[in-house]
C-alpha cells in the first residue's frame, strides 16, 4: 500500500510518556479480575497503558507466594499448591480490612476484621433506616443482621463477563493491521507487543482461583453475636460461631495449583517492564498516523478499563456476598443519641424471653462504647445490665434516677436523662423485635 496518511507533516505526537504511565491501577484490577470471571483470561488480548505499573505489581505477586500447608494445615505437605494475598493486586474498594468487632457472649475482641466485614460495613452503610425518635444529639445507625446457619467452608466464584470486552481487542487489532498495511513498523510493533504482554499476563494469572477460607470453631462454642463497627455505623451480627467467624476473619487468596504459573507471570512481568521501555524508544520513531493509531488504541483500553471497574466493583462485591454469606435477615435503625444505640444493641443480642449474657462481658462492651469512670456513668450502667440480666423490661422510675450513691442534683438529673435513652432503646426493640 502507499504511503501512510499525514506521512508528510512535520509534527509529531510524543505519546511514548503516556503509554507507559497513564491508566496503570485501573489496567491492574481488570488483569486480576480474569480469576473471578469465567473465560476472561482469552478476553485480555489488547494493547494496554499502564505497562509498568502492572509488571511490578505482578512481580511482587510472583514473588509473595504461600504454601497451601500454612493455609490449610491438613493439606498434603508434598501439594503444590500456592496463595497469593488478592490485596496486591486488587484496588478495590472492600479489599482493605474491616474495622473492630467485639463478642456480647463469646469474649472475643479483635481490632481488625477480615476484608468480608469490610465488604458488609460498605454494603450496609449505604442503606436507609428507620428513625427512632428520642433526645437527639448525634445520630447513630444501627443495623441488626442475622445470617445464615449453614456457609460452605471454601467458595470460589466465577462472573459472565460483559459481552463490550471484545471492543479493546476489535480496536487493538484493527490498529495493529492497520498501521502494517500502511507500513508502519514501529507503531505495528509496539501495538502488537502491547497485545501479546497483557494476553499472556492475563492467561497466566486467569489459571488461579480466587478463594474464600475461614477458620472452624470449636465445638460447643458459644453464640458468634458481636458488635462490628464504630463511630456511627454499628453493625450486630447474629449467628452461629462459624458464620460469623467467615465475616469477621475469613480471608481471600489467589490460588494456583503450582508455582509454575506464578514464576510465569513473574516473566510477563519482565515482558511488561521491555514493554514499557520499548514504547519509550520507538513509539516516537513512528509517523504521526502511526502514533495516532498507538494512541487510539491505549484510549480505548483506558476508558474501557474504567468503565468495566466501576461497573465491576458493585456486581463482584455483591457476587461474593452472596456466594458466602447467602441473603441474611436484617433489619436497620438509626438511633437520636449513643446510649440508646448501645442499649439497643445489646437487647437485640439475647433471645425473646431474657437478656441473658455475662455481666463483665456486657460491662465491657457498654465501656468500649460509652464513657466510663464517672460515677453516675456506672451507676447507669449497673442498672442497665441488672434489668438485662434478670430480663426485666428497661422502664425506670423515681427509686431508680434518685439514686442513693448520686447526692447531687445534676447527677441524679443526667442518670434520669440516661435512663429515658434506655426506655428509647427498649420501646425500638419492642417495636421491631
Amino acid at each position: 500500500m502507499g504511503s501512510s496518511p499525514l506521512s508528510n507533516t512535520t509534527f509529531m505526537l510524543n505519546s511514548s510518556g503516556i503509554a507507559g504511565l497513564l491508566g496503570g491501577e485501573e489496567a491492574l484490577s481488570t488483569v486480576a479480575l480474569a480469576q473471578i470471571y469465567n473465560r476472561r483470561k482469552w478476553l485480555g488480548w489488547y494493547n494496554t497503558p499502564g505497562s509498568y505499573a502492572i509488571g511490578k505489581h505482578f512481580r511482587r505477586l510472583a514473588r509473595s507466594v504461600i504454601s497451601d500447608s500454612r493455609v490449610n494445615p491438613k493439606s498434603d505437605t508434598g501439594s503444590g499448591m500456592v496463595h497469593v494475598d488478592p490485596a496486591l493486586l486488587l484496588q478495590h474498594d472492600g479489599w482493605s480490612n474491616g474495622p473492630v468487632f467485639k463478642g456480647v457472649y463469646s469474649g472475643t475482641s479483635l481490632h481488625e476484621t477480615g476484608p468480608l466485614a469490610s465488604l458488609l460495613m460498605k454494603k450496609y452503610t449505604r442503606m436507609s433506616g428507620t428513625l427512632i425518635n428520642g433526645r437527639a444529639t448525634q445520630l447513630v445507625n444501627i443495623t441488626i443482621v442475622k445470617l445464615e446457619q449453614n456457609i460452605r467452608p471454601e467458595t470460589k466464584f466465577h462472573l459472565s463477563p460483559p459481552l463490550c470486552a471484545i471492543i479493546p481487542i476489535i480496536v487493538s487489532l484493527a490498529t495493529c493491521t492497520i498501521c502494517g498495511l500502511y507500513c508502519e513498523w514501529y507503531a505495528f510493533s509496539m501495538i502488537l507487543l502491547g497485545i501479546l504482554a497483557r494476553g499472556l499476563t492475563c492467561v497466566f494469572i486467569g489459571s488461579g482461583e480466587l478463594v474464600f477460607d475461614h477458620p472452624k470453631p470449636a465445638e460447643g462454642s458459644p453464640p458468634g453475636d458481636g458488635i462490628l463497627g464504630c463511630d456511627q455505623e454499628l453493625v450486630l451480627l447474629k449467628g452461629h460461631e462459624n458464620v460469623v467467624n467467615a465475616v469477621t476473619r475469613g480471608r481471600f487468596f489467589f490460588h494456583f495449583r503450582s508455582k509454575h504459573a506464578c514464576h510465569m507471570v513473574e516473566l510477563c512481568s519482565f515482558l511488561l517492564f521491555a514493554q514499557a521501555i520499548a514504547q519509550l524508544i520507538f513509539v516516537p520513531q513512528s509517523n504521526l498516523f502511526g502514533q495516532l493509531m498507538f494512541v487510539f488504541s491505549i484510549a480505548t483500553s483506558w476508558m474501557y478499563n474504567l468503565w468495566f471497574l466501576s461497573y465491576d466493583k458493585v456486581e463482584v462485591r455483591e457476587e461474593i456476598f452472596h456466594s458466602v454469606l447467602g441473603s441474611p435477615k436484617l433489619k436497620k435503625l438509626v438511633f437520636p443519641n449513643r446510649c440508646s444505640a448501645i442499649v439497643s444493641l445489646l437487647l437485640f443480642s439475647g433471645d425473646d424471653k431474657s437478656f441473658s449474657g455475662d455481666p463483665k462481658k456486657l460491662k465491657e462492651i457498654m465501656d468500649g462504647f460509652l464513657p466510663s469512670g464517672a460515677l453516675v456513668w456506672e451507676v447507669w450502667k449497673g442498672i442497665v445490665i441488672e434489668h438485662l440480666r434478670n430480663g426485666q423490661p428497661l422502664r425506670f422510675d423515681d427509686a431508680h434516677w434518685n439514686h442513693q450513691d448520686l447526692p447531687s442534683e445534676p447527677d441524679r438529673s443526667l442518670l434520669r436523662t440516661l435512663l429515658q435513652d434506655a426506655e428509647t432503646a427498649y420501646a425500638a426493640f419492642e417495636s421491631n423485635r
